[in-house]
């Protein structure tokens, strides 16, 4: 079971990898408004996030495992909203659960993060990292920058549509100004990062850009010609379905060698143990049961009430 601060990358797709999150300036801003208010209201730490077509990639340190499924569920139902209003898409919007890979040593971090910044230019769509037009945070992370975005209050927005005399347009157009805010925030650095300054952390990045793009140009090309391209990136619909999809097993955590992904599944069994022994004395009716930390103990079944004397 990971400790707490423990760093993930965590993942979540779309249904069938349909592109629900193709880049637009308009979900851009909406998806740093909603990460900006879970951060607000669940303090991880974050350290980047790159939103694909289909799939978003965090990286992030929490303290336990229940904060982090805290900040999944606001920005994943939250996310799933507002981009199926924005393209008219009413039904399951992910395809399940975030997926949550613990990063167990500072080699394997800094390969996830790299993987991540890449996102683009190993598919071929892009040349550099910088050109993806969707949420990458290569200017907070190499230069510095904040992150912006606008987070829509739909409580409020509905609450005044269909108070007497409002007219019930929905709150479209100017309405829906009224109840936007504004959220700004940087991102953390990484625990690998704790002795370096400001400069070095972006150099570091810089220098990790630098790979990626040499990389990409021995790929596909110093032109790029055999790209997708920005322009064609952003006109396919969102509603599309790609002919296939990447699926691999995921491993239990991201390790650099045999040695600690042992260690992490001793730790992880015996996790599992202690929960089904807890879960089946609950289950036999002990109530004050002793869970593992950082675990959700399972419901209690439904019982009717007892009927009243007489």
């Amino acid at each position: 079971m990971p400790r707490p601060e423990t760093t993930f990358e965590v993942t979540t797709r779309t249904l069938q990898g349909r592109l629900l999150l193709r880049p637009s300036k308009k979900l851009n801003s909406i998806i740093l408004g909603i990460v900006g208010r879970a951060l607000a209201m669940y303090p991880v730490k974050l350290h980047l996030l790159v939103v694909a077509s289909n799939h978003l990639h965090l990286i992030l340190t929490t303290s336990s495992t229940r904060q982090l499924a805290s900040f999944m569920n606001f920005v994943n139902g939250n996310l799933a909203r507002e981009a199926g209003r924005l393209h008219g898409w009413r039904e399951k919007f992910w395809s399940r659960r975030y997926r949550a890979i613990a990063i167990e040593d500072d080699a394997k971090l800094r390969e996830r993060v790299k993987y991540a910044l890449s996102h683009g230019c190993k598919e071929g769509l892009v040349l550099r990292p910088g050109q993806w037009p969707g949420v990458n945070c290569l200017e907070a992370l190499c230069r510095g920058k904040k992150l912006r975005g606008l987070w829509y209050d739909r409580t409020a927005q509905y609450r005044h549509c269909c108070r007497p005399g409002a007219g019930g347009n929905g709150g479209n157009g100017v309405e829906e100004r009224q109840f936007c805010q504004e959220y700004e925030f940087s991102l953390d650095p990484l625990p690998i990062h704790g002795q370096m300054s400001a400069a070095q952390v972006r150099t570091w990045y810089r220098q990790l850009v630098e790979e990626i793009e040499q990389q990409t140009r021995q790929q596909f090309g110093r032109g790029g010609a055999r790209v997708l391209g920005v322009k064609k990136v952003l006109k396919q619909s969102p509603h599309r379905r790609p002919g296939q999809i990447k699926r691999s097993p995921a491993p239990p955590c991201h390790a650099s060698d045999a040695r600690t992904r042992r260690r992490f599944m001793l730790g992880y069994r015996w996790f599992v143990n202690a929960y089904r022994q807890a879960a089946a004395r609950l289950r036999a009716g002990e109530l004050d049961v002793q869970f593992p930390e950082n675990c959700f103990p399972p419901p209690l079944a439904f019982k009717e009430p007892a009927p009243a004397p007489g």
